[in-house]
């Protein structure tokens, strides 16, 4: 066998070894089928803050809240993706904006904020944090099923959440396992780019 056949052999083992470790088998328009045949759809949270409400109102939320966890009867996770924020795009609009502004007092505003953004930047600080709630299924509709239910419930107890489809499902999933490149890249419009069902 000549270099390159053995070069293409070792680098086809090596994807064999990521598909068996994942378990996941595909993905469709609205959830993840994993390997022993259930189904996963994933619900965004959004965060609330609860610093800006009365004693009252935190209690009566989170008594809300536990009424919609423990009336949920499928397994179920939550996940929270931390991910850090790219501001360069952002500073360098800043820095357009105060080259082409002609008003020195504007002109000295913008300095200064793109001067603050920036330390803001170098120091760490700009990162978001995106909640998910994984639902298991024993098939898709099962699975999206759940979704819905608790989507509602959860709307009805304060908060707004919506079914994941398949490109905000996959977005996750790269942001999951790609940690150190989130920020930077994206998936992009993958609507236009995968089938509408992914297979591993």
């Amino acid at each position: 066998m000549n270099l390159a056949g053995l070069l293409k052999k070792r680098k086809q083992e090596k994807k064999a070894g990521v598909r068996e470790w994942l378990p996941i088998e595909s993905i469709d328009a609205r959830t993840i089928k994993k390997k022993d045949g259930t189904h996963v759809a994933l619900l965004r949270v959004l965060p609330v803050n609860m610093s800006l409400r009365s004693d009252g109102e935190k209690k009566r939320a989170v008594s809300a809240w536990h009424e919609v966890l423990n009336g949920i009867k499928a397994p179920m996770q939550v996940f929270a993706l931390g991910r850090p924020i790219d501001l360069d795009a952002y500073l360098q609009r800043l820095t357009d904006m105060a080259a082409n502004e002609t008003n020195p007092t504007r002109k000295k505003l913008l300095r200064d904020y793109s001067r603050y953004v920036s330390g803001v930047a170098a120091g760490g600080e700009t990162a978001e944090r995106r909640f998910y709630v994984l639902l298991t299924g024993e098939n898709a509709v099962h699975a999206q099923t759940i979704a819905h239910e608790m989507a509602t419930s959860l709307t009805g107890a304060g908060l707004a959440a919506s079914l994941c489809d398949g490109s905000e499902i996959l977005e996750v999933l790269f942001a999951f396992f790609n940690p150190d490149k989130a920020a930077t890249e994206r998936m992009g419009a993958l609507g236009t780019v995968l089938p509408p069902i992914y297979d591993f």
